[in-house]
């Protein structure tokens, strides 16, 4: 029987092992260059006796099994070629041996709340420096460069006894009505590639609450990528406006009388009351916002795009007030009542963006109602479907016409397909289109430990060097679901280390090198190819 472990040779020269799962263990080198396990040991504080493992080793094996191509927590130990049984890839990781998946599950489920918080900070303190970088290199030295996030949601729809799934709820997952989740996530464009920001677990039902979910993800996005100005003198002239509102429901109020006065009053002093209630928040908020400012030495320029599931009134209000730049699609923006006003614009009024996509600023539909007047462009799109339908939208942006034609401000709002394409890589490549757990806690962390995964491929790179120009370009999809899974040799040799991929396999003769006297973090923003020579 051929063994799935690993084969040490100890040499005078060299220590020399083999591994059925060569690029895991290259990234457990990079796991241990980003202390992932010291701040994991350091945030996590896990209600759970240990025996042979600690709750920490467990979480840890949990990534270990989304990045090695395991569609369910059970292939630990029952995939043809069980991680369990690779020692190389423990070790790698900071373990001597992986648990069973069973008791990784019992970890997952004695979570909660606050150890999903808890995972989260971890997590976020491990990515700030890189985060950074990123951020570093899109804003310029004078931070005045546009920092472009795209936020949106995704489901997850539950499988089987959709009830035992705790903190689910009826929603539209995956354009139908299903029991599930839907996850709100934050993505940062980059130079060169796009990073995951954070993400939140939500229920099903939370599409309906989606601007929520956005001001939910701004203090989170805020502290790992930095903040802009908030907009102080605009939210004065708002206050200016709402005290005059206050002033003008309460002269009413003394001057009601006649047939049906009292109903009328009592309408007219809810009014009041709810509009007292705004001037205090306002007034509040603008405190705050004075206070966040003297606090922000170094603010970004940072530019969301979202689309009309975001793009309410309330959602714009306060995206004005934090001082962010915008590029969203009006909630009402498809109204049938504006078709009229699309097709009052004659055809010379119309731009085509791109294939059979036209736009226009000649559009008169109204804008958002805000608190007091604010420079929002509108932009009126149309096209045509296969079918002869035409389809109409809007989209609000703070970006002027000096700065941004029509045609570009189009084109940077689908610049947002990115999120998308990254959502179809956590359910492709990383199996999350369906929860691993029944339990909302435990689903909650696997989410934090899927955000994690999907930038820490991409950041590999700057830790490691390699010969392969198909390994140095390969997206996520090869990484995990192919070299995750190829044989390997592993030598280690003083601060060195390098893996080289076993005949027959099909990144056959690469090499991965790593040198444990790099310091950190490596600061290089492309692959670099390594000069070593190939081994079979």
């Amino acid at each position: 029987m051929q063994s799935h472990g690993t084969t040490p040779e100890v040499t005078a020269q060299a220590i020399k092992s083999t591994t059925r799962h060569g690029f895991l263990v290259a990234l457990g080198w990079v796991a241990q260059r980003l202390n992932l396990v010291e701040i994991l040991n350091r945030h996590l504080r896990i209600k759970q006796k240990t025996y042979a493992h600690t709750p920490v080793d467990k979480v840890v094996e949990a990534l270990v099994a989304i990045l090695g191509n395991c569609r369910y927590m059970k292939d630990l130990n029952f995939d043809p070629e069980p991680l369990v049984a690779d020692p190389a890839v423990a070790q790698a990781w900071g373990q001597e041996r992986f648990a069973h998946f069973s008791t990784v599950c019992a970890t997952f489920s004695k979570l909660t709340e606050e150890n999903v918080q808890q995972l989260s900070d971890a997590l976020a303190e491990i990515q700030a420096p890189l985060l950074q970088q990123e951020v570093a290199a899109v804003a310029g030295p004078d931070r005045s460069g546009m920092v472009i996030v795209d936020i949106d949601l995704t489901g997850q729809k539950v499988r089987g006894e959709t009830r035992q799934y705790t903190g689910t709820d009826f929603g539209y997952i995956q354009g139908k009505l299903a029991r599930g989740y839907q996850i709100a996530a934050a993505f940062l464009s980059g130079k060169q590639q796009r990073f995951a920001i954070d993400g939140l677990l939500k229920s099903g039902k939370a599409n309906s609450r989606s601007g929520a979910c956005l001001l939910e993800l701004i203090p989170r996005i805020e502290a790992r990528i930095g903040r802009p100005l908030r907009r102080v003198e605009w939210v004065e002239a708002c206050l200016a406006q709402q005290k005059a509102r206050v002033r003008q429901l309460y002269q009413q109020l003394q001057t009601v009388s006649g047939k049906g006065s009292a109903r009328r009053k009592q309408k007219l002093q809810r009014e009041f009351q709810e509009e007292v209630q705004h001037l205090r928040e306002v007034n509040q908020r603008l405190r705050q916002y004075r206070q966040e400012n003297r606090t922000n030495p170094a603010p970004l320029r940072i530019v969301l795009r979202a689309d009309s599931a975001f793009g309410t009134p309330e959602v714009i209000q306060r995206l004005l007030e934090l001082g962010y730049e915008f590029t969203i699609k009006s909630y009402s923006g498809s109204n049938p009542a504006y078709k009229r006003l699309f097709d009052a614009v004659p055809a010379e009024g119309w731009v085509e963006v791109e294939k059979n996509r036209f736009a226009s600023e000649a559009v008169t539909v109204p804008g958002p109602t805000l608190l007091a007047p604010y420079p929002v462009r509108l932009v009126a799109m149309r096209r045509w479907d296969a079918d002869g339908r035409e389809v109409r939208s809007v989209i609000l942006t703070t970006l002027q016409p000096e700065e941004l034609t029509t045609t570009e401000v189009v084109k940077l709002y689908h610049g947002r397909q990115t999120i998308e394409a990254g959502f179809q890589e956590w359910k492709g490549t990383f199996h999350f289109g369906t929860p691993r757990m029944r339990k909302y806690e435990a689903n909650a962390a696997f989410t934090q430990l899927v955000l994690f995964a999907f930038n820490l491929v991409r950041w590999a790179w700057r830790f490691l060097s390699t010969n392969s120009p198909k390994l140095a370009e390969a997206g996520s999809r090869l990484l995990v679901r192919v070299a995750a899974r190829c044989r390997a040799t592993i030598r280690c040799l003083g601060d060195t280390l390098r893996l080289v991929f076993s005949r027959g396999t099909p990144l056959a003769g690469a090499e991965i090198t790593l040198n444990r006297a790099t310091p950190y973090p490596y600061a290089l923003l492309t692959p670099r190819m390594s000069s070593c020579s190939r081994e079979t």
